[in-house]
């Protein structure tokens, strides 16, 4: 046995060892430096998404739509020739930048986001109805109406965007980031705005 048990036999196994060894290691490497990029990935997705949601949880401050509704109502009766100029939409240039690798977030912020957009998207083809020439034609209690539609579609969409905001907070606190940028707006000033933008004719 000691005959067949060599130093170059030695020499060869160590060298075979060591060889595996370092593989091992660069391949546990390779994983976690995977890990950390598809993890910091993952939190940029996050924060940019939560930074435009919550950029149009601000554009849709409004104080009381209810009450802005029946002074548009108010406005319709003493003017036979008002209609609300409706303001249009900006894109989520994020969420469709990224929305192919949407898979990657954690599947607890995969199913707010998309409520939210879909119904985002479904409030920007309504806007451009009210945008449109045709809506000038019909009468004034039908323009009426779909005005107050538009505002409950408003309501469900900033329903649904602080849904997507709170587990966006709840998701990058976990992962040790802090949420900077607020979820929404307060203070009569950013609301009149908003309500001056929608309803001036």
């Amino acid at each position: 046995m000691q005959v067949w048990i060599g130093p170059a036999i030695v020499a060869a196994l160590v060298s075979a060892l060591v060889s595996a060894m370092g593989w091992f290691v660069t391949s546990w490497q390779t994983q976690r430096l995977e890990e950390r990029r598809r993890d910091e990935k993952v939190n940029d997705f996050q924060i940019a998404l939560r930074a435009e949601i919550a950029s149009d949880l601000l554009n849709m401050a409004v104080a009381d739509r209810r009450e802005f509704l029946e002074e548009v109502a108010e406005r319709y009766r003493a003017d036979a020739s008002y209609y609300p100029i409706v303001p249009m939409q900006s894109r989520n240039v994020v969420f469709d930048a990224i929305v192919k690798d949407i898979h990657v977030l954690p599947e607890v912020v995969i199913s707010p986001i998309i409520h939210y957009s879909r119904m985002r998207q479904r409030l920007e083809k309504f806007v451009d109805d009210l945008r449109s020439s045709d809506f000038r034609t019909i009468s004034a209690e039908r323009q009426l109406a779909m005005y107050a539609d538009y505002l409950e579609m408003i309501d469900r969409v900033e329903a649904l965007a602080r849904k997507a905001v709170q587990e966006l907070d709840t998701s990058l606190s976990s992962s040790g980031e802090v949420p900077s940028i607020p979820a929404s707006a307060s203070g009569t000033l950013a609301a009149s705005a908003s309500a001056e933008r929608m309803a001036s004719p």
